[in-house]
């Protein structure tokens, strides 16, 4: 009898170790297929609103304007949000899209499935935080098939202010399908997802990284282009002082036109990336050289007055009147050079584009040279 009682105890404690074991590979089984969908869900909308990021670039940074959003949608600009949004429609990348002007809560653009959305109304607008893109699910109406729906404050102008409400509805796809699978064929598909979003994600941000580059630089010379001069020039002027000003130059070649007649467009193109290359060359490591359009160059300078100013300008005309060959022929071209110092001469680009302007069309009228922008006159450089 005494030795029955004692081996009842062993086999429930033996069948207590093997349930213990059994719930803890259970609740470990369990929280890796939680947490894998977790990740599943989280890359989901990350993924979504990488897309709806990449998707206000293409289509309403583009086509979508501050009066579009003030005032009344332009034709033009609707018509060709209409056809960015098909093509994308098309291809299975969206399902809807609609944006309402934040200032008078106007629809300003629906796709054609969403007409009757009507103005923003106070629970949406409420429920949306205005400081980042926020997703999340629904479904179609109609169908029933799950969605993500983005919602994207957008900046028209780059002032800090939210000007519109962008709501992108994007399919699922076949993310939900996986989670729902059994154990191991979460886990095979969790891994395949997590390989595809992540060769996804470096894809999309290798081409977000070109069309950045795109953005701000000019294809023929490789230099910045105006929206670079926009930026680096904001930032240099923010921190503009008469202790540490900050400088703009403005070039604008004498006797390309003659050249590019003679020889042909061609010829002009490498002329100028010639030149590019001398304006980086002497400007690069002191400041900023951007392409303004045809033969009109400038350089943002941070931290430099107009003595330094004055002699980057001077390196950079002897070097653009070096002779260069093209297609085998030698070719020169002239310079002429405006400099205007900000705080002193003005502190936004605007003003500062202007009086470089007028110093270099003086110089233009004394046959080419360096000049500096003053109040009242402009003074050739030493």
């Amino acid at each position: 009898m005494l030795r029955g009682r004692s081996t009842e105890p062993r086999a429930l404690t033996s069948w207590r170790v093997l349930l213990a074991v059994v719930v803890a590979v259970t609740a470990t089984v369990a929280g890796g297929v939680y947490a894998l969908q977790e990740q599943i869900r989280s890359r989901t909308v990350d993924s979504a609103l990488q897309s709806v990021v990449i998707l206000s670039s293409l289509v309403i940074d583009r086509n979508v304007t501050l009066t579009d959003l003030t005032d009344q949608m332009h034709p033009d600009n609707r018509a060709q949000v209409d056809t960015d949004f098909m093509l994308l429609q098309q291809k299975g990348r969206v399902r809807g899209l609609m944006i309402w002007s934040l200032g008078d809560g106007r629809l300003v653009y629906a796709d054609p499935d969403h007409q009757l959305s009507g103005p923003l109304d106070d629970a949406r607008r409420a429920s949306v935080p205005l400081d980042r893109p926020t997703a999340r699910s629904t479904e179609e109406p109609g169908t029933g098939e799950p969605l993500l729906e983005v919602n994207y404050p957008y900046d028209a102008n780059g002032d800090g202010v939210m000007d519109a409400l962008a709501v992108v509805q994007l399919p699922r796809g076949d993310v939900d399908t996986s989670i729902g699978r059994s154990t191991r064929l979460l886990y095979c598909a969790g891994v395949l997802v997590l390989l595809a979003a992540l060769g996804g994600v470096l894809q999309v941000r290798r081409r977000q990284k070109d069309q950045d580059h795109a953005a701000v630089h000019d294809p023929l010379t490789g230099l910045g282009n105006r929206e670079k001069l926009r930026r680096v020039a904001e930032a240099a002027l923010a921190n503009a002082s008469a202790y540490q000003p900050a400088t703009l130059l403005v070039l604008d070649l004498d006797g390309f036109k003659q050249i590019n007649d003679t020889l042909g467009h061609h010829a002009g193109d490498l002329l100028l990336a010639s030149v590019a290359e001398q304006i980086e060359r002497v400007a690069g490591g002191r400041g900023t050289a951007v392409r303004l359009g045809g033969d009109e160059f400038a350089v943002v300078l941070p931290r430099t007055g107009t003595r330094g100013a004055l002699a980057v300008a001077s390196e950079i005309d002897q070097a653009i009147r070096r002779p260069v060959l093209v297609e085998g022929r030698a070719v020169a071209v002239g310079v002429s050079i405006g400099v205007a110092v900000a705080p002193g001469h003005g502190r936004d680009l605007s003003t500062l584009l202007q009086r470089a302007d007028a110093a270099m069309y003086r110089a233009k009228k004394a046959d080419g040279g360096v000049h500096a922008y003053e109040d009242r006159t402009e003074v050739v450089s030493p």
